[in-house]
């Protein structure tokens, strides 16, 4: 099992939000947590192409509990992509955390 973790910023409708994703890769299936708003949340989907991610979770606030689906690619390090909720489509992106595992070769 492959695990990343990426330091993002979700551009929200409330301004930018700091925060980490974990993820988790498996074969073809994903799973891990995306931690902001000081909330850490577990998300699970699948491998779209090499690099390329579908998950689906909730976004988890003090006071309301926001279900989102994102997709997004990961290349050299770099994550970006799109984070889907009722509330709109909001920018998420992010690079390798310096405490992740090297890639394998």
């Amino acid at each position: 099992m492959k695990q990343v973790c990426y330091a993002v910023m979700l551009q929200s409708q409330l301004g930018p939000r700091a925060g980490e994703l974990m993820l988790q890769e498996d074969t073809q299936v994903v799973s891990g947590y995306l931690s902001l708003l000081g909330r850490r949340s577990r998300f699970s989907g699948s491998v779209l192409t090499s690099g390329k991610y579908l998950i689906s979770g909730d976004l988890r606030s003090p006071v309301d509990q926001e279900p989102y689906d994102a997709i997004f690619t990961v290349r050299d390090g770099r994550l970006s992509g799109g984070l889907i909720t009722r509330h709109g489509c909001w920018d998420l992106t992010g690079v390798r955390a310096a405490s992740s595992d090297p890639p394998e070769a």
